[in-house]
């Protein structure tokens, strides 16, 4: 019922909507009209694209005018993506605290900022509020200066109870938003953990790469004095540890056993042979998307109560190692009757009700088990675990707001998932018969394609052909078929994370179950605790003084990530594209201006353009981005100060240089000077002696700079 008034609520804004301003999510920068309307530097594209592709808001938040652009997916879903410009001048907090983390604290402050952001799922029918930034539960946060340096500050996929847009899918969005945008520099600190797992350090070692560097993020931290090089070292240093230097490395310590007997579990079932580290939790990762998941609904669970389905030996045993005063028999033994209740209630139910209460089902095991604190207690622990083929769950009534408990059978579910029934819902121009027969297809293929494991979505579409002569017929069943169940088999869709292509394989439900039991049986973990168990044991189970210990620590030390976007160096639809860099007096480097200099600005003017025509495009861009340039008047263009102003710049100039501008009228009075606040003293990211060699650097350049410096 939520999620449907939630879509109700998306659908009634596309309609108020004009259609050219609905965007397609997934060709948002393609070669359409986005692309080929903002053709100008980030500052100019971000108004362009809010006038031609958003609409503002009825409302405000803090004064800051709020634009909407609906996006709506292929499979008919939307959402908004919502900009807040954010004008310093009248900001409580015109300084960033991202740029000064990012390193860019001596960038001038810009004029305006611009929050980009789709909100959580249950947030997209509600206006923002000022307290906007504060979240990181937005499905999508990010905040770009005027300049196009901007910063990255969540990202956590879109799940709507469909779950149909994953985080890679919202990264991928977001570096298409930025291309289009023509955005300079973005960085992103990868803070994210699950648990108490830093998964930087899991995925580096599983995968040989940082998540961020799928979209082309390099880590850079000047602080550190870290390179991207010596980080991707450190990742394949312990991607590659051998599994039997492991065994051998831990046999002595408390958990060797546990760690041996985990390695050779895995190595067991894997088809593929596992002889590193970064092998066995890849293989881990991989094998943990696969396994069927109960599908959650936003009405059935609260996100205190999202976790994984634990095997019952696990549950016990996690309630008993705390501070629990009651025996594993009597923890058992509750849970025993629980259970039973559970599946009485489901035998008899008659009233329609799915699930008890916690009141109902506490007094009735009550007749069987007198403690009730005992009952208090299991009740108020459990949140998913399976007891043989059935799950039991702890659930929030949508409408009472009750916490109640269900208990289902895992083969139900997996027929639950049987397709096309969810795909019914679409407009689809096919029969039911045509798309089962097609589906039966595919199984079909995947069924000689089982020894091969997973198949590349446009091998499997090529061999499909021979069965079903309509293609686009089998597109739309390949784009609906994902962790779905066809005749008794689970048809699983996935991206490989080397080739990035989509890849199908196949598993029957009885095979899913077998294998959900191995994984969760031994040593009474479950898949997300072996792997915390792996990382708390092995990875972080290496002295810090040795090279595995110290790559471990580096990768766990390196936060900061940044991709930046390169200049244009031809002339593309007869536009060049320049950075113009204000380059200070003397005296104003001497006294004023001793740290690094800040950015120059982008500018994209006809390649025809006079030198004297760039002077008055340079000095307006300058002042429309820099408060400390709001008066500055240019006099010269570099080193042309005795070319005449109406020689074309293409003469003298290549498109992609960077090129200095002179000039007066710096405002060296405005507390609006530094992105991160700072002025005239010192603070604790700026040491003297960094300040003392960015003086001498700075004087340098000004004595020395030549035409061709000033020309590129």
């Amino acid at each position: 019922m939520a999620s449907n008034s939630f879509n109700e609520a998306c659908n009634m804004r596309i309609k108020k909507i004009n259609p050219k301003k609905l965007l397609q999510f997934e060709d948002f920068a393609g070669p359409g009209l986005v692309s080929k309307t903002l053709l100008g530097s980030f500052r100019e594209n971000v108004l362009l694209f809010l006038q031609n592709f958003a609409e503002i808001e009825d409302y405000t938040v803090d004064d800051m005018p709020v634009w909407c652009t609906s996006l709506v997916t292929e499979n008919d879903g939307a959402f908004p993506l919502f900009v807040i410009e954010e004008t310093v001048s009248n900001s409580d907090n015109p300084y960033c605290d991202h740029c000064k983390l990012s390193g860019w604290g001596h960038h001038f402050v810009c004029k305006r900022k611009y929050h980009l952001i789709i909100p959580s799922y249950e947030n997209w029918d509600k206006p923002l509020h000022g307290n906007f930034s504060q979240f990181h539960s937005h499905s999508l946060y990010g905040l770009i200066h005027c300049n196009g340096y901007g910063h990255l500050i969540c990202v956590n996929g879109i799940k709507d109870g469909t779950n149909f847009v994953g985080v890679s899918e919202v990264m991928e969005f977001w570096n298409r938003l930025c291309t289009v945008l023509r955005a300079r520099k973005i960085s992103v600190r990868d803070v994210s953990r699950k648990g108490s797992i830093e998964l930087r350090l899991i995925y580096g070692v599983a995968y040989g790469h940082s998540w961020y560097s799928k979209w082309g993020y390099k880590f850079s931290d000047r602080f550190s004095g870290i390179t991207d090089q010596e980080l991707c070292s450190a990742m394949k240093v312990l991607s590659s540890l051998d599994l039997d230097k492991i065994v051998s490395d831990f046999k002595k310590r408390r958990n060797g056993k546990e760690i041996r007997e985990l390695i050779n579990k895995y190595r067991e079932t894997s088809d593929k042979s596992l002889a590193t580290i970064g092998d066995l939790l890849n293989y881990m990762m991989r094998r943990k998307s696969r396994l069927v998941v109960p599908v959650f609904r936003p009405s059935e669970l609260d996100s205190t109560t999202r976790e994984n389905t634990t095997s019952l030996e696990s549950f016990v045993h996690s309630m008993a190692k705390g501070d629990c005063r009651w025996s594993t028999k009597r923890l058992e033994g509750v849970l025993t009757v629980i259970v039973d209740l559970l599946n009485e209630h489901k035998t008899n139910n008659f009233d329609g009700k799915e699930g008890m209460t916690r009141h109902e089902l506490r007094e009735e095991a009550r007749k069987s088990i007198g403690d009730t604190g005992l009952i208090d207690f299991v009740l108020k622990c459990i949140r998913c675990f399976q007891v043989g083929n059935q799950i039991i769950r702890r659930t929030i009534n949508p409408y009472g707001r009750l916490v109640e408990f269900t208990i289902h059978d895992i083969v139900k579910e997996a027929e639950s998932m049987k397709w096309p029934i969810p795909v019914m819902n679409f407009n689809c121009r096919w029969s039911r018969d045509k798309l089962e027969h097609a589906a039966n297809a595919i199984v079909s293929v995947l069924k000689e394609n089982k020894g091969n494991k997973a198949i590349p979505r446009q091998e499997l579409r090529d061999k499909v052909r021979d069965l079903v002569r309509d293609t686009g017929l089998i597109d739309f069943v390949l784009k609906s078929l994902d962790n779905s169940t066809v005749d008794n088999q689970i048809v699983y869709r996935s991206k490989n994370p080397i080739t990035k292509s989509i890849e199908f394989s196949l598993m029957s439900v009885s095979e899913n179950l077998e294998m959900s039991a191995n994984l969760n049986g031994s040593l009474g973990l479950n898949l997300s605790e072996e792997v915390l168990f792996l990382y708390k044991n092995v990875l972080l189970g290496y002295s810090e003084l040795s090279s595995i210990g110290l790559a471990a620590r580096l990768i766990l030390d390196s936060k900061l990530f940044v991709k930046e976007w390169p200049i244009e160096k031809e002339v593309v639809n007869q536009f060049m594209t320049l950075t113009c860099k204000v380059f200070p007096s003397f005296d104003e480097l001497e006294t004023e201006l001793t740290r690094p200099l800040s950015p120059g600005e982008v500018v994209v003017v006809p390649h025809s353009i006079a030198i004297g025509e760039l002077k008055v495009v340079a000095q307006c861009a300058l002042r429309d981005t820099y408060c400390v340039m709001d008066n500055l008047v240019l006099t010269q263009i570099g080193a042309l100060k005795r070319i005449e102003d109406e020689l074309m710049l293409s003469c003298v100039v290549h498109p992609g240089s960077e090129v200095w501008v002179r000039g007066s009228g710096l405002d060296l009075v405005t507390s609006l000077r530094y992105e991160d606040g700072w002025k005239n003293t010192m603070d604790d990211t700026v040491s003297y002696e960094e300040l003392g060699g960015t003086f001498r650097s700075n004087r340098k350049i000004y004595r020395g700079i030549t035409e061709k410096e000033c020309c590129g």
